[in-house]
């Protein structure tokens, strides 16, 4: 957490996702819902939904707004997402 105070809070858009957010998904192939948390690569953790930016899923994930459909190539194949929901960090603090 002492890393979140050294962050620039105004970078960081509020009417779309980037780091810090929490991101709900379908995945229109399966119609599975998932939630996301797009974080730094040092606090992924896959099987919590933390997802890093800088991974395939969170990439394709930036700066999306609910009602997004989402392409993303990952080595387990393509994926098909939908936003769904979506809370900043900013509304998360």
């Amino acid at each position: 957490m002492g890393d979140l105070g050294m962050l620039n809070l105004t970078n960081i858009p509020t009417d779309r996702s980037g780091f810090g957010s929490k991101i709900v998904v379908i995945d229109t192939q399966k119609d599975v819902r998932i939630e996301y948390k797009l974080v730094s690569s040092e606090e992924a953790d896959a099987e919590k939904g933390f997802i890093s930016t800088t991974s395939p899923i969170g990439r394709a994930l930036l700066n999306r707004k609910v009602g997004d459909e989402v392409q993303v190539t990952t080595p387990a194949g393509s994926k098909e997402f939908e936003v769904v929901e979506l809370l900043t960090i900013h509304q998360l603090e």
